[in-house]
């Protein structure tokens, strides 16, 4: 009896042990290029777990990289994606069209959230959209979402919260051109006194 108890004791112990030992991360492990190909591949359990993992590896190490939130990246990448997603377009274009949602993100106009902004009314996408929901982002569109993450911009204007085919806000920052898909402008917004300090 004693030892069938010690048993179920020490199966207990085990299993209670379980979830410590899958939560370790392994340090030559690149959990960001983990993130990324679960972004690229539309698995979005798998970016979770390693975006989890990451974090826990910055933590421990006391490194000063920045914590990226999977679903974010992700969906900033597929909005990329939809957008400029066409191979010939440029780092430049692909890197505008997210700093635009950002922008969006960080304005009182607009809604909190990447993922707000993008599914806000009359804006990107709406949440049943079929193709925004099966597509799935290219390495560079990836690419450009962890670079503005990160913290690096192209546009360098917070009021620039317009991209489109056609003139909108208080003006035109910036026109991209190309042969194939015309002409997208990146305008102001049309209250740019809230964004002057």
């Amino acid at each position: 009896m004693k030892r069938a108890i010690s048993l179920a004791a020490a199966a207990l112990f085990a299993l209670a042990l379980m979830p410590l030992a899958s939560a370790q991360f392994e340090e030559e492990v690149d959990y960001m290029e983990i993130m990324v190909c679960a972004a690229i591949e539309g698995d979005e359990e798998e970016g979770r777990e390693a975006q989890r993992l990451r974090d826990k590896k910055i933590e421990w190490a006391g490194a000063d990289y920045e914590q990226l939130d999977f679903d974010e990246m992700y969906l900033l990448a597929k909005v990329i994606e939809a957008e400029a997603g066409s191979e010939w377009l440029s780092d430049e274009w692909k890197m505008s069209v997210g700093e635009v949602v950002l922008n969006r993100v960080e304005s009182p106009e607009f809604p909190d959230s990447v993922e707000e902004v993008i599914f806000q009314r009359g804006q990107y996408y709406s949440r049943d959209n079929v193709f925004f929901s099966s597509l799935l982002p290219s390495e560079r569109s990836v690419d450009a979402a962890v670079r503005l993450l990160c913290g690096e911009r192209v546009l360098c204007e917070e009021s620039v919260v317009f991209q489109s085919n056609y003139v909108l806000g208080s003006g035109v920052y910036l026109e991209l051109e190309d042969e194939q898909l015309g002409t997208t402008y990146l305008c102001y917004s049309y209250n740019p006194e809230v964004y002057e300090e």
